[in-house]
């Protein structure tokens, strides 16, 4: 890993998300610092202007995460501690797996035979790794997390932006790349557990935030339910293997999932957006980004919001939309 090394990225919402080795994205939605290893004095001296966090978010891991079994071994596993009180924790598997080609070629997996990569920064408050693939030489995947600044977003929300970088400096082209980055909520207090009923995880077709148990799928009796942002030329979701596929296209990639009681609130949102899928057996539900395909030298990136509140989510909902970063 390069310590120190430092790549400030600013998103201007509407440009296109595939860039060379270096680069700047002016962003009016929001500034993203990408620490690869450990800071340095110009590091933190940049850490230092935002002190006004919330005091309860934060990230850690787990080394108990991990486990013999390939299907358990959790590699990329990161907790989000949720700003409520007694509120527990937000299980982030960043990626569970990253895929080429509709077969599903390997770029990472959940399972990869390394140490968890993250680095988190002593206040808890910002996560990164970068790792190289273990299948693809010269192909590198880069991902992060940052507590919000309490005055970053406009409405009565506290969250985490999640960014995600895949270069390839490899010799061949990477086809239909397939993210999977998995949000499991059992550990968050008073949230649906295992087999649940899709009663509390909702998705927004045609502007409306519609419940997903009222969204018909060929399996009317599957625990595995995916969608595909309109208009995205990839259609695979895995759900479909299961008849769990929702006829209807969602509007961007944007998940939710609401405690038992719907006072509690997590919103899930990635732009550019490829799919959501939700799995009623874990659980756990996602809002993946599109990537595309990368020829050797290209670069891709996708970023989003995590936002826990207990406020009326429709206003949000409307202002994330606003922000959608189309690229199809």
């Amino acid at each position: 890993m390069n310590t120190g090394k430092l790549t400030m990225c600013y998103l201007e919402i509407g440009k296109a998300c595939r860039f060379r080795r270096s680069f700047y994205i002016f962003s009016t939605l929001f500034l993203i610092v990408i620490q690869i290893g450990c800071t340095d004095q110009k590091t933190n001296s940049i850490l230092s202007e935002k002190s006004s966090t919330s005091e309860k978010i934060h990230f850690y891991t787990d080394p108990d995460k991990r486990s013999k079994d390939p299907e358990e071994i959790l590699t990329y596993g990161l907790f989000i501690h949720a700003p409520w009180e007694n509120g527990g924790d937000l299980y982030l598997n960043f990626p569970e797996h990253l895929e080429y080609n509709p077969v599903g070629n390997t770029i990472l997996r959940h399972y990869d035979s390394i140490p968890n990569p993250w680095t988190i920064s002593p206040d808890g408050k910002q996560a990164s790794f970068r790792v190289e693939s273990l299948a693809l030489e010269n192909v590198y995947v880069e991902s992060f997390a940052r507590v919000m600044d309490d005055t970053a977003f406009p409405f009565d929300a506290q969250g985490v932006h999640v960014a995600m970088r895949i270069i390839n400096h490899g010799a061949k082209t990477l086809p239909v790349i397939r993210p999977l980055i998995c949000n499991q909520f059992s550990e968050l207090t008073g949230f649906p557990q295992h087999h649940h009923d899709f009663q509390h995880n909702y998705i927004v077709i045609k502007d409306q935030i519609i419940n997903l148990a009222e969204l018909p799928t060929k399996n009317m009796n599957t625990t595995f339910k995916g969608c595909v942002v309109e208009g995205c030329p990839q259609r695979d979701t895995r759900a479909e293997k299961n008849g769990g596929l929702i006829e209807k296209e969602m509007d961007l990639a944007l998940s939710i999932v609401t405690s038992l009681d719907h006072k509690r609130k997590v919103i899930i949102w990635w732009t550019p957006g490829k799919s959501m899928i939700a799995n009623s057996f874990i659980p756990c539900i996602h809002a993946d980004p599109y990537f595309g395909s990368l020829k050797p030298g290209e670069e891709a990136y996708a970023e989003g919001l995590i936002l826990f509140t207990e406020e009326n989510i429709e206003p949000i909902v409307k202002y994330l939309k606003a922000k959608e970063r189309k690229l199809f």
